[in-house]
């Protein structure tokens, strides 16, 4: 039943030779940017991370609405009358392991699978950020009650950085599917 639930994490598994960019590279690079950004300006001046007005609250006010978009863009793909993105994408194919009959099986991607898995994964993503953006803000002043003042600023700048992770890989991953919804779904294969 787990292998289940996490089935929308499936999409980064997908194995293309340039997609870790999507996925990973250009997030972090992003994240680091911002972490280092935000810890910078609080050095000159009151930024806040985890109060009500704060960022991580700005960026729960912006995140909770996308599920509904990404579950709406989902269902589009998946019903879209278009027999062209039900053809193998071009060469090299991204491509997928599924289980069939009990064995992992690799198959090569068509556009309708490859945006379906995306936006499912755009949905869970989002999902986890509002949970860990309200989970963070809740328990923001507990936890600096019990943890010592000397890991604090260290396990916030590590919080802060996984978090912006996550959010520069939802928004790079989205403007991706942005692009194949707005663009390249309508335009044939050369």
């Amino acid at each position: 039943m787990i292998r289940h639930l996490l089935r929308p994490l499936s999409y980064l598994t997908i194995e293309h030779k340039l997609k870790w960019k999507v996925d990973w590279l250009y997030p972090f690079l992003l994240a680091t940017l911002s972490t280092a950004l935000v810890f910078v300006l609080k050095q000159f001046g009151q930024v806040s991370l985890y109060a009500d007005g704060g960022i991580i609250m700005k960026i729960l006010n912006f995140v909770q609405v996308l599920p509904g978009f990404y579950i709406a863009a989902l269902a589009a793909i998946a019903t879209f009358n278009k027999t062209d993105i039900d053809k193998t994408m071009p060469a090299p194919a991204p491509k997928i392991d599924i289980m069939i009959q009990g064995e992992n099986v690799a198959i090569e991607l068509t556009r309708r699978r490859f945006l379906c898995s995306m936006f499912a994964f755009l949905t869970a993503e989002s999902i986890i950020l509002i949970v860990l953006a309200i989970f963070s803000s809740s328990a923001y002043i507990p936890f600096k009650a019990v943890i010592r003042e000397s890991w604090q600023i260290w396990l916030s700048g590590l919080f802060t950085m996984m978090f912006f992770l996550l959010i520069w890989q939802m928004i790079v991953a989205s403007f991706w599917g942005l692009y194949y919804l707005g663009d390249r779904l309508h335009r044939p294969d050369s």
